[in-house]
């Protein structure tokens, strides 16, 4: 586990140094929401729980379109613009249950990374919320963490595991079956959800070569590929 940086307002650990193989994963991650945009055609762009600014800066460097980046932490807003400007970026404090919705226009694509397994509780009043801000044929693109993972089981599942990550009450992983069910009870089509990605955060550097040589192994094949970390979601209004 990285070490962390910055809490919310609330005292939990939501943001960790970029040590390790958390560069890389950053990276990635970037690169899988830039192919979204333009597969997506996306001239607007909305990120929910944009944190320090990280993937909304990427996405405004690799890509033209505009990017509107919410989170509901005041700290965390502050920081994300501190941190990062581009002509096509800016940060917004929002609340997406609690705002008005519209309060930005309605976008081409929704995206996160790592967000609504913090909202678990709600999904389906989120899922619905951002389907309502989707323009017709628009899409959304997520990245939640792996339940059966025994990483994240291990976080999200032993009360030790939550304690040592800081969790928040209510904060889950997910399996796939429960967001292939999610996201269609929600108004969402064509849902596709990959699980893949078995580089760990805060991996020693000497270990990443060494796990990005074994990845492309497990995640092609069926007896191991349902054990890595990530589900990348997909679906359009």
């Amino acid at each position: 586990m990285s070490r962390f940086t910055l809490q919310d307002e609330r005292g939990f650990n939501q943001v960790f140094a970029p040590v390790g193989s958390t560069p890389l994963r950053m990276r990635r991650r970037g690169d899988w929401f830039v192919t979204q945009i333009a597969r997506f055609g996306a001239q607007r762009v909305l990120e929910i729980g944009s944190g320090t600014g990280e993937t909304a800066a990427y996405l405004a460097t690799h890509s033209n379109a505009e990017i509107v980046a919410v989170d509901i932490s005041e700290a965390f807003v502050a920081e994300a613009r501190a941190r990062h400007s581009a002509p096509n970026l800016r940060y917004e404090l929002f609340d997406l249950l609690g705002d008005k919705p519209m309060a930005f226009g309605r976008f081409d694509m929704v995206c996160g990374n790592g967000i609504l397994h913090h909202l678990v509780q709600r999904l389906p009043d989120v899922l619905s919320a951002l389907h309502d801000l989707t323009n017709p044929g628009g899409g959304l693109a997520f990245v939640e963490p792996n339940f059966l993972n025994p990483y994240c089981a291990f976080i999200f599942g032993t009360k030790i595991g939550r304690r040592f990550a800081r969790l928040e009450p209510d904060e889950m992983a997910f399996t796939p079956g429960e967001l292939r069910r999610a996201l269609p009870a929600a108004g969402w089509r064509n849902v596709d959800v990959a699980t893949r990605d078995f580089l760990l955060p805060g991996l020693p550097e000497v270990l990443v070569k060494p796990s990005l040589a074994i990845e492309p192994a497990l995640e092609a094949t069926a007896a191991t590929r349902w054990l890595a970390q990530s589900h990348f979601m997909t679906a359009r209004a």
